[in-house]
């Protein structure tokens, strides 16, 4: 009886010993283990071409007088398993930068928006804009990508050159560093490590676990003073172990340099994905990023030390107030449109259908002004769009608007997040997330739909329009959530 209790022990502390060995994780950079260096597949999917075997990512923040500086400090580990992994050598960091000048930070402004305890929004000149201060952008420092290989007995190192890594500025406000890590083959264990420095506090980063090919660990840490609370949903179809416990920083006033530091409570969050499964791009799913474990989070309310917390968006039809005030966006609804002479002297306001009094202002406008191949939320004037003769879908959806309403018919936006940009949030309000909008023409039970990009045709959107959750907004109306996917696609996939 001994003998068989003393085997049961012995087999229980093995079945334990692997069981810790499977969850112990290298989190040192800067050494690869020898059982790194060695691998030659991953137990739990032998065919990936490559793993990730640790990502780390700690978010910090630094509290000023007038605002918030957020760290996000990465570190990352790839272990090459076959040819095609090699692929996984070509990096790119992407990173935020804007001129305010140009009022590049509309979106970042109105994540700020705030109400006061009789729910009004505050303007201009308040509060927000001293919380804004001066920021507008992020940069990415210390950067370091080493490849290890195994040459023998001793491991090969080889550190990428600052004269290697190429800046890409992809639009008006999103840049790019791309680079590639050296001498990567099968067997070699690239490890890369940097900061985003970023003045973007209310524009916090989403965060994906997983990836195309599989992730053995990966964890987020943030510590968050108590003066910011975000908006938090988890996604994907694989779940993270999230937790949140209460901790503390220290911070000192600029304006009081020989003052005692200030303690402050934060919220300490961690969230940990382990075994996590590759998961391919696919040409059939819009934006994978949806089926991803990961984190996205949007600004709820803030203060600045010393102040009143204060809510920001609260709800969608907040977000929809916004839009309808909006200088660019809202207020040009009501405006005529530079085409209205020309629409009086066709008598399109005589087209007794609505749908061909439709088709007619659109032929019309799609006549004047031609599609850039850009989808935007911002419109500029209708007049310059005229006078340029193309723009984005925007530029041309207003002018479409302008002209519709003065051809007699009721014409709204409806906003949307374009397919291949991912899903709006369930959980909580985000105009940040929102992409563009299309216009919808009033037609009793059978509303007309109309986007720049068709080139006049109605009742047909390119498919990375054709969304199941989109907001029609309408002044003097109340808005609502309507399903695009009905609509006829123009493209399928």
């Amino acid at each position: 009886m001994r003998l068989k209790t003393t085997t049961l022990f012995v087999l229980s502390l093995i079945a334990w010993l692997n069981a810790t060995a499977q969850q112990t994780v290298n989190m040192k950079f800067g050494k690869p283990t020898k059982e790194e260096l060695q691998m030659t597949t991953y137990a739990d999917d032998s065919s990936a071409a490559a793993v990730v075997l640790c990502r780390l990512t700690d978010v910090n923040f630094t509290i000023q007088q007038n605002g918030y500086l957020v760290d996000y400090h990465e570190k990352i580990r790839i272990k090459i398993l076959k040819p095609e992994g090699v692929r996984w050598a070509n990096m790119t960091i992407p990173y935020y930068k804007t001129d305010k000048d140009k009022n590049k930070l509309k979106v970042s402004k109105f994540s700020l928006m705030t109400g006061d305890v009789n729910g009004n929004f505050l303007q201009s000149g308040s509060f927000v804009d001293n919380a804004m201060g001066d920021f507008g952008e992020e940069s990415v420092e210390d950067l370091k990508v080493v490849a290890y290989n195994l040459e023998g007995s001793k491991t090969k190192k080889s550190t990428l050159k600052k004269k290697d890594v190429v800046k890409e500025q992809l639009n008006d406000e999103e840049y790019q560093l791309r680079f590639t890590a050296p001498d990567v083959k099968v067997g070699t264990v690239i490890e890369c490590e940097y900061t985003v420095h970023s003045d973007l506090f209310y524009m916090i980063h989403d965060w994906y676990a997983q990836c195309e090919i599989p992730v053995v660990y990966a964890k987020l840490y943030m510590d968050v003073p108590c003066y910011l609370i975000y908006h938090m949903e988890e996604q994907g179809i694989q779940r993270l172990n999230c937790q949140c416990i209460t901790g503390s920083m220290n911070y000192k006033l600029e304006s009081d340099p020989l003052a005692a530091p200030v303690n402050v409570r934060t919220n300490r969050y961690t969230c940990v994905g382990r075994n996590l499964k590759g998961i391919a791009r696919d040409v059939n799913v819009w934006n994978v990023n949806d089926y991803y474990a990961g984190i996205i989070m949007e600004l709820k309310s803030f203060s600045l030390p010393n102040t009143m917390m204060m809510d920001c968006v609260k709800s969608w039809e907040q977000v929809d107030q916004l839009l309808l005030d909006d200088e660019d966006l809202g207020k040009p609804l009501s405006h005529h449109s530079p085409l209205r002479q020309e629409i009086a002297d066709a008598k399109m306001t005589e087209i007794a259908s609505l749908k061909e009094r439709t088709e007619a202002v659109c032929q019309l406008v799609a006549s004047r002004v031609k599609w850039n191949g850009k989808y935007a939320l911002w419109p500029r004037s209708t007049e310059e769009t005229l006078k340029e003769g193309s723009g984005s879908n925007a530029d041309i959806n207003m002018l479409l608007i302008q002209s519709l309403k003065d051809a007699g018919l009721d014409a709204s936006p409806i906003v949307l997040r374009s397919r291949d940009k991912g899903l709006l949030p369930h959980n909580f309000p985000s105009l940040r997330k929102l992409t563009t909008f299309i216009v919808t023409v009033e037609n009793g039970s059978s509303p007309i739909y109309v986007d720049a990009s068709m080139g006049g045709k109605t009742n047909l959107l390119p498919a990375t329009l054709l969304v199941e959750r989109a907001r029609l907004l309408q002044k003097g109306k109340k808005s609502h959530w309507v399903n695009l996917r009905h609509v006829t696609s123009a493209t399928r996939r």
